[in-house]
């Protein structure tokens, strides 16, 4: 499909010619930018989990801490 685009446009002149050729490459490097993007986005996702779970293990820590100090109060 783009060479029948290209095709068409070069019968047009050379400044139809370029501005196909520059829309489709904003085209191509747009797709990969999202590809790019979407892998970003799951890994922070997982650095998200990963932090919440430690985040539970933590007040996990603390509610035994303040058990222990409790104990030792009395």
């Amino acid at each position: 499909m783009e060479d029948k685009i290209i095709q068409i446009a070069s019968t047009q002149g050379f400044w139809a010619l370029s501005s196909v050729m520059m829309i489709l490459y904003i085209i191509k490097t747009q797709e990969k930018r999202d590809l790019r993007q979407e892998e970003r986005e799951k890994n922070y996702q997982n650095i998200i989990s990963s932090l919440t779970d430690k985040l539970k293990l933590v007040e996990d820590i603390k509610d035994d801490v303040t058990q222990i100090k409790s104990l030792l109060n009395k």
